[in-house]
């Protein structure tokens, strides 16, 4: 194990774990219900360019609706190619829901194959800035995180990230919540992991370690252990390790009245058909 875990600090040396040599991440997990990891590879800086970019995204996307109806038409596409059983998902695109009161909110998943598929297929994306200059942001600051995703399921000791990609798909997600957003309810990740990258709110993030009964006082915000000149990200599972005893971490974006950014990378399972699982129930929190 310290041979396995020194060889990880040469090889991926973006990330710096908090608990690397005490705690496994399994019983790390049980116990809070993420890891914390320390990044640094990206700066505020980087964040602050992608929220800018995604800001001309929206305002372009909302003032052409043709624009907007043809990703919607290669999202379509997409799905239906042999790329998108990679992901196990169909989720991906562009999600205006500014104008539902109950979600106030706007985000884009973006995927590398998602990418890849716009610009070899409908090739006048290519043309339009607002578009690609999003996309290649995207691209670049979700590069690191298969690194840190296979080295989390190596600790777990589990193999679900092996195909012919070498790499584990990557759900990377952008979302602007505006400041009419309000959240009654927690829920868990259809995911693998999520790795909460950057937030312009940390203390609107609340979450809990699984538990078989929950309240409203399990909900908190992490403490940050990193100083502040330092990134500090949380990786925390979802419900698709359920088989390997490992159970997902619930957690609420609490309202804030104000406009806030997130970007979120989530480890899908590659050709996955997620099995029907009774979870704990979750409280309602007062809008």
């Amino acid at each position: 194990m310290i041979i396995r875990k020194a060889f990880f600090l040469l090889f991926f040396p973006l990330f710096a774990f908090q608990f690397l040599w005490s705690t496994s991440f399994s019983e790390q997990f049980k116990r809070t219900g993420y890891i914390e990891i320390c990044n640094n590879e990206h700066s505020a800086a980087t964040f602050d360019s992608l929220y800018a970019y995604f800001d001309e995204l929206i305002e372009f996307l909302q003032t052409n609706p043709l624009w907007t109806q043809k990703l919607y038409i290669a999202k379509e596409r997409f799905i239906r190619s042999k790329e998108r059983s990679y992901y196990s998902t169909d989720v991906f695109g562009f999600y205006d829901e500014s104008e539902r009161k109950e979600r106030s909110q706007i985000s884009f998943y973006y995927s590398t194959h998602f990418h890849e598929f716009i610009c070899s297929h409908y090739p006048e994306f290519k043309q339009v800035p607002e578009i690609i200059s999003f996309f290649e942001a995207c691209f670049e600051i979700q590069k690191p995180c298969g690194n840190l995703f296979s080295e989390a399921a190596v600790d777990l000791g589990i193999e679900i990230f092996s195909s012919k990609y070498g790499y584990p798909p990557i759900l990377f997600k952008v979302i602007k919540y505006l400041p009419s957003y309000s959240a009654t309810r927690p829920h868990y990740d259809g995911v693998a992991f999520s790795l909460f990258l950057d937030s312009t709110d940390n203390q609107s993030l609340l979450l809990s370690p699984y538990k078989s009964l929950f309240t409203i006082d399990d909900f908190s915000s992490p403490p940050r252990e990193f100083s502040k000149n330092q990134s500090s990200i949380l990786l925390i599972p979802g419900t698709l390790l359920t088989e390997f005893s490992i159970y997902p971490t619930p957690h609420i974006v609490a309202q804030s009245g104000k406009i806030r950014y997130a970007t979120i990378a989530f480890a899908m399972r590659p050709n996955y058909t997620p099995q029907k699982i009774e979870f704990s129930s979750l409280p309602t929190f007062k809008s």
